[in-house]
């Protein structure tokens, strides 16, 4: 077994569980707000329809084709226009402000995430790395309770460049005092993740269960490329066996 020094880990979607905290979340504002703006719609319509939209949204924004200022709002137009909903911009404007209220302060993590960050706490450099936003990552760890275990937080903003861009990884090295090889990439995102890793040279894990989910909107389809990464696994139980 490799023998690593640091540990770069994604936040949404492989310790915090995105999933499900954003559907306790739209659950609360659907509910919410469903008098005046979503008599056209179920919850089940409204849940299921909102991920292919962030996802895609999400995605232009890594591509650097959309700001940040446009992502937050774009994804809800998409959304409200899919689902029938009667609404203005003073309403997008006003659900975007709330979720973005709600959703980072709620605690849920992904199966097995604090398990595995205490089996590994002592033997390794933690440090997270993301492409979501300065102004809620930090809610997610802190609602988490699970900011102590990390040396350092590297956000997109403050590199100047998304994953899966080469020069963010090497920030992480820096702070993490380690080379490429001393280092291995956890993440569910194929394309930030995984490919990222791969091209910056740090081995990978590719975390299965957000490309399970995200199957459904592409008809069945796997997200991933003729690569192989260097481990995958289903569960962060199975990181044990690696680490």
């Amino acid at each position: 077994m490799k023998k690593y020094k640091a540990i770069l880990w994604d936040l949404d979607g492989t310790l915090w569980d995105l999933n499900g905290n954003t559907t306790i979340a739209l659950t609360q504002l659907y509910n919410r707000f469903e008098s005046n703006h979503f008599q056209n719609t179920s919850l089940e319509f409204f849940l299921n329809a909102y991920p292919k939209h962030n996802e895609r949204v999400w995605a232009l924004y890594r591509e650097g084709k959309i700001a940040k200022e446009e992502l937050r709002n774009r994804r809800f137009i998409d959304l409200f226009t899919e689902v029938n909903a009667s609404f203005d911009m003073d309403f997008v404007e006003l659900f975007a402000t709330e979720f973005l209220e709600v959703c980072p302060r709620l605690p849920h993590l992904i199966e097995g995430a604090r398990e595995i960050l205490d089996h590994t706490k002592n033997n390794y450099t933690h440090v997270i790395l993301t492409n979501g936003f300065i102004e809620v990552q930090g809610f997610k760890m802190a609602a988490a309770q699970i900011e102590h275990y990390f040396t350092t937080v590297v956000y997109s903003e403050e590199a100047g460049v998304r994953k899966p861009h080469q020069a963010i990884f090497d920030l992480a090295l820096q702070r993490a005092n380690c080379t490429a090889e001393e280092a291995v990439m956890i993440g569910d995102d194929w394309d930030a993740d995984i490919l990222g890793a791969r091209n910056a040279g740090i081995d990978q894990v590719f975390f299965t269960a957000t490309e399970k989910r995200l199957a459904e909107l592409h008809n069945g389809k796997s997200v991933r490329h003729n690569y192989v990464p260097t481990f995958t696994i289903d569960t962060l139980d199975e990181l044990k066996n690696i680490i």
